[in-house]
């Protein structure tokens, strides 16, 4: 199922912008393929994926910014999903765009974003346009306080993620299920996420717009 899509080698990790919109079983498929990482992704009774992230003791951020995603989110993200082709990122800080192209958002102008935005309204970004988003926001208000920012209304994030067009994905890492309109986004999977001893447990949560 993975072997090839138009002219491009999936198992390559290049694709055309018209493949077709893949299952569960398949982006499960092909993240144990690219990734070569244990499948702990699993379908439920219910129909939603769940599973666990053991990161290990990599603490190694490329960016160096403070909260910057673990070595391997990025690839294993990537990896769900080959079949997007047009990425956000929100709360973006520095993130690796190297291992996951895609335009970025972030209220910090020292960071240079695509779209200098607070993710709570996202006035200037066009999310009709985009098919899968990343957000990592502030967990805590000491997390704002190295951040220069106050603290985030998530629900606030949420709602104007609704702007995404039918079947976008929102990738959502974070200590806490953020409030979202049922009517507007399916919960299609949960992943728990692992470093190491002394590190802070999260959860990703992901969305898809309906």
């Amino acid at each position: 199922m993975f072997e090839k899509v138009g002219n491009n080698m999936v198992g390559n990790n290049t694709f055309e912008f018209d493949m077709p919109k893949l299952n569960w079983n398949e982006r499960i498929t092909h993240y144990a393929k690219i990734t070569k990482m244990p499948r702990n992704l699993f379908i439920g009774e219910d129909g939603r994926v769940v599973g666990t992230w053991i990161m290990g003791n990599d603490y190694r951020v490329k960016s160096a910014y403070y909260g910057g995603y673990p070595a391997t989110y990025l690839k294993r993200v990537k990896s769900l999903f080959p079949d997007k082709k047009n990425i956000l990122h929100v709360f973006s800080g520095k993130v690796d765009l190297d291992t996951f192209p895609g335009d970025t958002v972030d209220i910090n102008p020292a960071l240079n974003p695509t779209y200098l935005d607070d993710a709570q309204h996202m006035e200037t970004v066009p999310l009709y346009n985009y098919d899968l988003v990343l957000a990592d926001p502030p967990y805590s208000v000491e997390d704002c306080d190295h951040y220069g920012t106050s603290m985030v209304k998530r629900n606030a994030v949420m709602r104007a993620l609704q702007r995404l067009p039918p079947d976008a994905h929102v990738v959502w890492l974070d200590q806490v299920l953020p409030m979202y309109r049922k009517d507007e986004f399916k919960v299609e999977a949960t992943i728990g996420m692992w470093k190491s001893t002394n590190h802070r447990f999260r959860g990703i949560t992901i969305f898809r717009k309906l």
